[in-house]
């Protein structure tokens, strides 16, 4: 017998054929006619069956029941996968099939010869012998034949499930278990193959492959009478390829898209978020290098109430630090993840400090009080448009609150300093991307100046749902009913989530402490750069809305200070690949940096007396300092109005 699942876990029975489950259904079935009259007879007078009913009834049974099981399906559910609902069904044909089985008999011989006590007994045996390989088959499967009197929940929604064969099962199987009874009312199953449709498992249908999905959840609409469908991924991390085209089903049926995930209670299927959408499956970083990077050390993260910081916290307090220091000028956003952190049981030595990166004495008090081993700086400025014209603002933070930092680190013999950069500090056309720039040109120039602090910066795309990022505004615009505003029809953005952005950072402390590179660079591969329009049409899908009838897309043009598109490296810049996968060293050319302090001191000086013409001026000077002799000429400048 051929079985239909090359990957199935070693130990496991070949899953039989539907014409082999037939097969053997009908042969049952002539043994449970010929045992249930030769049992008849054996306690009558006669002692044997008259004339050649024995061999008859027991051929036009079989036929019988071949033709009705092939009809009611009972052959297509995989054995280790059987359910309450198979069993009924099982049940069902063989009643209709002994009905079946009267007409024809009584067709031939007019039932001369046939006790009518054999049906009776011909119907347990058949059942018996039906069943009883199947319960085997669960039970090898799963050593547990509750699963086989679990029912569904009548108020559940109506769902279609979308995954691998493997995946399907386990889901189905975990939702037969669960107390309460299953959470989706599973009506079909979608095989990401496409190889198993017309089988079934648990009693639910399969389908076919994703090119039947649109079809299999309107009819199901149409059978619930308007009922919302669901359609549930099975699998823990689908290809954003599926992601997108279930999102795209949803979109035209007006389902919603839901995840199954590796959790338990409520959280066991959640809403599709947006970094399933990545035109990549999200990295998971290892924590190797992470951990010996935190673990046992002292640690102090700037920005900690942040989106990206608040991240590295989390992910710095599985890591086991002996301390940790919350830095962060938001008294808001200090309290919020300082509360997060008392409600962890497992939570180091923490303490929260409400303190400004502008504020020189702060950071040396600080310094000097806790002494820390590593600094992840992630305090800057970052909203492109509201930076344009608070220019003088953004240059005090994101350069003299890094050079500040960078300093106090210095002097404090700090072991490691990791500044967060961005993609937007490549040829920049704004003041954050050029504040951002000369924040790592100041990393750079600081680990000339002290060797012995393994200082580095990593560069970021976009961090998907971070505060004030496309993603919420798009998501806020979607519940009020639209427009949604998306800047050109062909921007294009790197994204990253924030879980990838926070261990790339860790990642990157842990290379530079260990390859000793003096002002090192990293980069996240992000993969291809996202369209924002195709992402804003995902968004609205998700939701069960049509993008264009239900929700219109209006395109606003470029805002000042935005790209097109944005870049990861200079023209003079190259990438390696570090030993942790998908985590890239930029190569640059050794620079001069002696020009670097004067152009810091005019840019500074023209922040303090908030000169924003002044500050632009300083900028594009400031911006060729970071480039190799011979290409100075192709540095952007920013606009001074």
């Amino acid at each position: 017998m051929k079985s239909d699942n090359n990957n199935r876990p070693p130990g496991q029975l070949s899953s039989l054929t539907p014409f082999a489950i037939l097969a053997y259904d009908t042969f049952a079935a002539g043994i449970a006619m010929l045992g249930a009259i030769v049992l008849r007879y054996r306690f009558s007078e006669f002692g044997a069956p008259p004339g050649n009913v024995e061999f008859i009834a027991p051929a036009i049974f079989a036929v019988s029941c071949a033709a009705t099981f092939y009809v009611a399906g009972v052959n297509r559910n995989l054995w280790r996968h059987t359910s309450l609902r198979d069993a009924a069904r099982v049940l069902q044909a063989i009643v209709l099939a002994h009905l079946i089985f009267l007409v024809l008999l009584f067709a031939f011989t007019r039932l001369d010869d046939l006790p009518r006590t054999s049906l009776v007994i011909s119907g347990p045996i058949l059942a018996a012998l039906m069943l009883g390989p199947r319960a085997f088959a669960v039970s090898l499967r799963s050593g547990d034949l509750r699963t086989l009197f679990r029912n569904e929940s009548p108020g559940a929604p109506i769902a279609v499930l979308v995954g691998s064969r493997e995946r399907l099962a386990q889901v189905l199987l975990t939702q037969m278990r669960r107390p309460g009874g299953p959470a989706f009312r599973f009506r079909a199953l979608i095989e990401t193959s496409g190889a198993d449709g017309g089988r079934a498992l648990h009693g639910v249908p399969m389908e076919g492959g994703m090119d039947q999905l649109e079809a299999v959840v309107s009819g199901l609409r149409r059978e619930s009478k308007g009922e919302r469908v669901r359609i549930v991924l099975a699998d823990r991390q689908p290809a954003p390829s599926l992601v997108n085209a279930a999102a795209r089903v949803c979109g035209q049926t007006g389902a919603s898209l839901t995840r199954a995930r590796q959790a338990e209670g409520a959280a066991a299927f959640t809403a599709v978020e947006a970094g399933d959408l990545l035109a990549r499956a999200p990295r998971a970083m290892s924590n190797a290098g992470a951990r010996s990077l935190i673990s046992g050390k002292r640690v102090v993260v700037t920005g900690a109430g942040g989106t990206i910081g608040s991240e590295l916290v989390r992910q710095a307090v599985a890591l086991n630090p002996a301390r940790l220091v919350l830095f962060d000028s938001s008294e808001s956003s200090l309290y919020e993840i300082d509360q997060s952190l008392k409600r962890l049981e497992t939570a180091p030595s923490w303490r929260p400090v409400l303190g400004d990166i502008r504020d020189r004495a702060a950071l040396d008090v600080l310094f000097k009080e806790e002494e820390p081993d590593v600094v992840l700086h992630a305090a800057a400025l970052k909203h492109v448009p509201l930076m344009e014209v608070n220019a003088p603002e953004t240059a005090l933070t994101n350069v003299a609150g890094t050079r500040n930092l960078a300093e106090a680190a210095g002097e404090a013999g700090v072991g490691s300093v990791v500044l967060i950069s961005t993609d937007k500090a490549v040829d920049p056309t704004s003041v954050m991307g050029a504040t951002k720039r000369v924040a790592e040109l100041v990393i750079l120039e600081a680990s000339q100046r002290w060797p012995n602090t393994a200082f580095s910066s990593v560069r970021f795309g976009n961090v998907l749902a971070s505060v004030g990022s496309v993603v919420p505004l798009f998501e806020a615009q979607i519940a009020a009913g639209g427009p949604v505003t998306v800047t050109d029809p062909e921007t294009t953005r790197y994204f990253m989530t924030v879980q990838e952005a926070a261990g790339l950072v860790l990642e990157a402390g842990a290379q530079a402490q260990r390859g000793g590179d003096a002002g090192a660079l990293f980069l996240l591969d992000m993969g291809e750069p996202v369209l924002i329009s195709r992402l804003a049409r995902q968004l609205i899908r998700l939701r069960g809305l049509a993008p264009d009838d239900d929700i219109e897309i209006q395109f606003t043009g470029l805002r000042a200070g935005e790209k097109l598109h944005e870049q990861l490296l200079y023209v003079f810049e190259s990438c390696e690949q570090t030993d942790v996968d998908g985590v890239l060293r930029i190569q640059t050319p050794r620079l001069a940096l002696e020009a670097l302090e004067p152009a810091l001191k005019r840019l500074l000086d023209a922040a303090a007396r908030r000169d924003e013409a002044g500050v632009r001026a300083a900028l594009d000077a400031l911006m060729p300092i970071g480039w190799p002799d011979g290409v100075h000429a192709m540095a952007p400048r920013l606009s001074v109005s």
